[in-house]
């Protein structure tokens, strides 16, 4: 495996920063934005196949949506809130979150949209397309 050049490596280091800028939608990554913190912080001017592809995992994770189906992140809440009280804490909690945001991180929204088809808006399951990522070890 060839070493990275120390331009590649800046790159790298920019996209981990980029992505670690964003402060909101980082409910359930907590343990990936840490390690995020972490590979920022090294000197060494070498990542690992496994380490860039798991950035780019988190990257896809966090790609925003403005909203679904024609409907803004906040109009999409006021129709999931129609069904709060059948929900959890968790749920309502997104939805709390969700009324205020203009945007939402794809498994957000993907949990979003399933709430509004729960409370009977009728648009589209969530499903914004492929997941683009390499799962060899060779990437």
């Amino acid at each position: 495996m060839a070493r990275m050049t120390q331009r590649e490596a800046d790159e790298f280091r920019q996209k981990i920063k980029s992505l670690l800028a964003a402060s909101h939608g980082w409910r359930g990554y907590e343990d990936q934005r840490h390690w995020l913190r972490k590979l920022v912080q090294r000197e060494e001017n070498y990542y690992t196949a496994a380490e860039r592809n798991a950035v780019d995992r988190i990257a896809f994770a966090r790609t925003p949506f403005q909203g679904w189906a024609g409907y803004s992140v906040p109009e999409l809440a006021k129709g999931a809130k129609r069904y709060v009280a059948d929900l959890g804490p968790d749920d309502e909690q997104l939805i709390e979150e969700a009324e205020h945001a203009t945007q939402l991180v794809r498994d957000d929204m993907s949990a979003l949209v399933g709430l509004c088809i729960f409370a009977g808006m009728d648009i589209p399951r969530f499903n914004p397309g492929p997941n683009p990522y390499r799962y060899d070890d060779d990437a």
